[in-house]
């Protein structure tokens, strides 16, 4: 423990991060406690006389409707909140009311460009205001963990701060939009045309995603009595193409998020 914290107080922002770790637990009972209800089935369809036939992946029952999306949001607030307590606890007492673990993009402090919108010259000002109390070694810490200067539109999020800030805003206006995005480990049964049972791994098409009717490739036309077993995956829709999985996603933000805590913590005052 740092010499900055008195001896047997365990620091909020710790605790905060202990509770995530709770929340992600009974996260991925709920997750694996959806997927055992076999909340899934195979539809066919022959869209004409001259199509063959399509097989197609869809949901049953949807996440949304479970205590996944509230068991989530708690995850994210305790770990975007164990950072504001962290920097709570770095800052000038005079300041600790006032500032927020900075997550902005890579060069908010340099000065403002002529052009640019409002909420690019809101966060700068916010960095200045965030930092002016910190000794320099904190702030070359926090300058390095800020995200990309991409606006966040990359398919894949590559900042876990930037991810965990967007989701721990968005629960702050909604319910967390938690959805099915396909299925792992599937295995296909069906009955060929001499009657015989086959079985078989196979894939679904994951096209975008959407929380149903996924095709199901590579089946003989003549199959029948289709029956597919596999793992659902569960997760957060954060954009048109973009998805993440729960619990996983939230896990590997928690991981960074202690290695962030362990680089500051030679920065926390008494």
């Amino acid at each position: 423990m740092d010499k900055s914290v008195p001896a047997g107080v365990v620091p909020s922002f710790i605790t905060k991060v202990a509770r995530a770790k709770k929340h992600l637990v009974d996260l991925k009972t709920a997750v694996d406690g959806f997927a055992a209800t076999h909340p899934y089935t195979v539809a066919e369809t022959v869209e004409s006389k001259r199509s063959r036939k399509r097989r197609r992946l869809q949901f049953t029952a949807t996440p949304a409707n479970t205590d996944i999306p509230v068991i989530a949001a708690d995850a994210i607030h305790n770990l975007r909140s164990s950072l504001d307590h962290l920097m709570s606890a770095m800052v000038a007492n005079k300041d600790r009311g006032s500032v927020m673990f900075p997550i902005y993009f890579q060069g908010a402090w340099d000065a403002i460009v002529p052009g640019e919108n409002q909420q690019r010259i809101k966060n700068r000002m916010r960095w200045a205001s965030d930092v002016k109390t910190l000794p320099d070694g904190a702030v070359a810490i926090l300058k390095t963990l800020q995200p990309p200067d991409d606006g966040g539109q990359t398919l894949q999020e590559t900042s876990a701060l930037r991810l965990v800030n967007r989701l721990w805003n968005r629960d702050k206006h909604e319910k967390l939009p938690v959805t099915t995005g396909g299925m792992r480990q599937l295995r296909i049964s069906f009955t060929d045309n001499t009657g015989q049972r086959r079985s078989g791994s196979g894939g679904a098409d994951p096209g975008v995603r959407t929380p149903e009717l996924r095709e199901i490739m590579d089946l003989p036309d003549d199959a029948v009595n289709v029956e597919i077993y596999g793992v659902p995956v569960v997760g957060i829709q954060i954009g048109d193409e973009r998805f993440i999985e729960l619990p996983d996603k939230l896990t590997m933000a928690l991981e960074d998020i202690e290695g962030v805590i362990a680089a500051l913590m030679p920065f926390v005052r008494p």
